[in-house]
């Protein structure tokens, strides 16, 4: 391993030349403004119901929206939510102008596989007498946690957005390019705070939430204002609160208004003020460099990640011939924008000449490392490339542990809990993004917020910043993931500290993602599936930038690149991505994005065998690890009920999660065919209404379980009602595919449903009654017994025993 310090050196400029380090991020400069939210306004889109008097497939459900929207107090996690907000900006950047309420509103839908059906938290308490830790366990449910995905739409198309997302028009997935839609201004990644306390609209500036948005590419965080008061820089403003706000409301600030003047004097360099420019350039004396051969495991050549020919051949001799000599600049902020190589020594100018003109930086793509050399590639070929990201969406799921100075940051474990969680759904919103890999948590390990007098054996990271050193820390944790195993499920493991080493926040082992194991280098050094993230204003980005060592990628181009240097250039002509993406080897601009450089690299890691690729799963396959613990609410092997954490039951004994004695049911779990006194309902009772007269019978208690059969459906086509309505029995319904549509589509008036052949699937298509499209397909689906292609009936969502005629997948006018 490695460690890129950024050390200030009174030695020339020089270039390190090694091929495997270790990830460090730097910690960025400060805020120059912090806004107060104002006018927060949350809606939620009325949710799909479907006749509850049916336990069947939701292929047999005709869903439509009710007619009313939820009460902000009854926000779930798979609600599609619209908030918006005003933020004051002023009219001028930099300037100190009157400022103006600006509104923003985000379009947000439900974060899928963020967490893991069996998700498990760890809770550490220390008893401050003794020093024991005890250790609780309880479930992570997906239903706690109200994580949201979406954008930040135009507000003069809000209106139209919002009503198609009434009519559950299907919209690309969060990963596809949905920026082609005009509307749409940036991402959003948000996490809601608890929203039982809102009554009504009127209670909303009590409403918490934190995230991140983009404008334009311009990147925008979200925090409560005693959240943000806890993890902001020294020097960052202090916002004054709020006094209708019980709790500070919320602040937001734009990455890039950072206070210059007070960043350049804390470095105490020397600084070029251009338009984009907000890092000091070092004095011909000064060098940044990577400390990255204090580590003998980093620089064995021996290790390789990348043997694949056709990588090696994307590091070409002929790469931008014209380009391959030192280029000169008149001006210092401009160094590094181009291809360059370094000049003969018999050049005319001296060296402290040439530095003055050229400031290099190539020795800070060196900071990753792993359990093999980075690839001698800069990825110049594959700059944009998705080829070898997967096709269909993959997960890989995580363990998160958060150690005693990171909860200590943030004063409580359930703050804590709250920080991690927001800041994967950030990240994995972005990797979704990028290479259509999510990343969702299987396991959490939030320590006490007292450091013990010494570590504890079973959790031997956790411990003083004084103690350890970052790099320390990360062997350290990595050989507690080598003997924890992999039976966790875990493809990666992060620790989340307060501990930085000056001012490097994050390191990682680089090429690492589904390592499970422990390697135990020379001088200490323990490798594995690991990477650690200190707190800092911008915490996410910096997770998001190790995480994406630990799947192969390299650092982005800086100043002064050369085309022999191992980073990845902006472009095939442009080497130096000033700093503006996520792998860029210092922090300390804005960053939201990976390169097209960084996706180049990752995909194309992706089809090598250098990488384990085993705990990337598709979702919906993922591995169960259930936590057999009475009080989670499931029903598991060997326990007869559980009522679920902190409810009371007369049928169950909480303790044991079985029966009292005389009871042979629980109406917690079984509520339909289970009566108050524990005990099955009678044979004639009826426990679900038929859904149709015509169509469908009601359901009765068998009198011998608590479980209500199945409704006894009519055969699907039986012709019912009116001769002339052209109406069948569908799933139990008296419907047609007109009448789908009308139901399905009410919100935009659609009235009549595409051909059975214009599809040739069971998605529901209706026609555009705008004549912008001939056809608006929905989320829906036809019922399971609707006609669909030539002959063909709709089962489980499927057209089948029929074909498509036509070539209607070549047209383009479905909306």
């Amino acid at each position: 391993m490695s460690i890129c310090v950024l050390l200030i050196s009174w030695l020339s400029l020089i270039l390190l030349h090694h091929h495997h380090t270790n990830a460090h991020s730097t910690r960025s400069q400060p805020i120059r403004k912090v806004h107060q939210l104002h006018s927060t306004n949350l809606q939620i889109l009325p949710r799909l119901s479907s006749n509850p008097s049916s336990s069947s497939s939701s292929s047999n459900h005709l869903k439509k929206r009710n007619q009313l929207s939820p009460s902000p107090s009854d926000l779930r996690h798979n609600d599609t939510i619209l908030l918006s907000f005003s933020i004051p900006i002023s009219t001028t950047s930099f300037s100190k102008n009157s400022s103006s309420l600006t509104q923003f509103t985000l379009v947000l839908h439900p974060t899928t596989d963020l967490i893991h059906p069996e998700a498990k938290i760890n809770y550490h308490s220390l008893d401050s007498n003794t020093g024991e830790s005890t250790l609780t366990t309880l479930p992570l449910l997906p239903e706690h946690v109200l994580a949201y995905t979406g954008w930040v739409i135009d507000e003069s198309s809000v209106e139209s957005w919002w009503e198609e997302e009434h009519a559950s028009i299907t919209t690309p997935p969060t990963w596809a390019s949905s920026f082609d839609d005009q509307r749409v201004l940036g991402w959003a990644r948000i996490l809601v705070h608890d929203t039982t306390q809102i009554k009504s609209h009127d209670h909303l500036d009590q409403f918490t939430c934190e995230g991140s948005f983009t404008i334009n590419r311009q990147l925008w965080h979200i925090k409560p204002l005693e959240t943000f008061n806890r993890i902001k820089h020294p020097e960052d403003p202090i916002p004054i609160p709020p006094a209708s706000h019980l709790r500070g409301g919320l602040v937001a600030w734009r990455e890039g208004d950072y206070d210059t003047e007070s960043y350049i004097t804390a470095l105490n360099g020397s600084f070029v003020e251009t338009e984009s420019s907000v890092f000091p350039h070092p004095t011909p004396q000064q060098t940044l460099m990577c400390g990255h051969d204090k580590l003998a495991f980093n620089i064995n050549p021996d290790r390789q990640l990348y043997q694949s020919s056709t990588i090696q051949q994307n590091h070409s001799s002929a790469f931008l011939p014209s380009l391959l000599r030192r280029t000169l600049y008149p001006h210092p902020s401009t160094d590094g924008n181009f291809i360059t190589s370094p000049q003969p020594s018999s050049s005319s100018s001296s060296s402290s000449e040439r530095s003055k003109k050229i400031y290099k930086r190539s020795s800070l793509d060196k900071d990753i490392s792993g359990s093999s050399t980075l690839p001698s590639s800069n990825f110049v070929n594959s700059i944009g490339s998705t080829e070898g990201c997967p096709s269909q969406s993959k997960v890989v799921f995580m363990g998160i542990a958060a150690d005693c100075n990171y909860v200590s940051k943030y004063l409580t474990q359930q703050d804590a809990r709250t920080s991690i969680l927001n800041n994967l759904n950030s990240v994995s919103g972005l990797f979704a993004k990028s290479f259509n890999i999510s990343l969702g948590i299987i396991e959490m390990n939030v320590q006490a917020p007292q450091c013990p007098e010494k570590p504890n054996q079973d959790t031997p990271w956790n411990m003083a910043c004084s103690s350890i050193d970052l790099n320390q820390r990360l062997s350290i944790f990595s050989q507690w993931r080598g003997i924890k195993g992999g039976s966790d499920g875990a493809g990666l493991w992060h620790l989340m500290t307060d501990c930085p080493s000056g001012d490097e926040v994050g390191v990682a082992w680089f090429g690492q993602v589904c390592v499970n194991g422990a390697v135990y280098g020379t001088e200490g050094e323990v490798t594995s599936g690991t990477g650690v993230t200190a707190s800092t204003s911008n915490e996410w980005s910096v997770m998001a930038h190790e995480i994406g060592h630990s799947f192969g990628a390299i650092h982005d181009c800086v100043g002064g690149c050369t085309s022999t240097d191992t980073c990845c250039p902006m472009s095939t002509t442009y080497c130096d991505s000033n700093a503006e993406y996520i792998m860029s080897p210092r922090s300390s601009t804005p960053s939201s994005e990976f390169s097209p450089c960084t996706i180049g690299n990752i995909c194309t890691a992706l089809k090598t065998p250098g990488l384990d690729l085993s705990c990337l799963i598709s979702p919906g396959q993922r591995q169960v690890i259930s936590l057999k613990q009475c009080g989670n609410g499931i029903v598991e092997p060997g326990e007869d009920c559980d009522p679920g954490e902190g409810r009371s039951s007369d049928c169950c004994d909480v303790n044991t999660c079985e029966f009292v004695k005389g009871a042979v049911c629980d109406p917690l779990n079984s509520e339909r065919c289970c009566t108050a006194q524990c005990q099955f309902e009678p044979s004639n009772v009826i426990c679900r209404e038929a859904r149709d007269l015509e169509c469908d019978q009601s359901a009765k208690c068998t009198g011998t379980s608590a479980v209500c059969p199945e409704n006894v459906a009519a055969a699907n086509g039986k012709t019912c009602g009116t001769l002339e309505a052209g109406l069948s029995c569908a799933s139990g319904l008296c419907t047609s595919r007109d009448k789908q549509c009308e139901v399905g589509g009410a919100h935009l008036g659609l009235k009549t449903a595409c051909g059975p052949t214009a599809t040739g699937t069971c998605q529901l298509a209706c026609v555009d009654p705008s004549g912008q499209a001939d056809c608006i397909l929905l989320e829906n689906k036809f019922l399971d017994g609707t006609s669909c292609g030539n002959g063909g009936q709709c089962v489980q969502g499927i057209c089948k025993g029929g074909h498509r005629s036509g070539n209607a997948a070549d047209k383009s006018w479905f909306l």
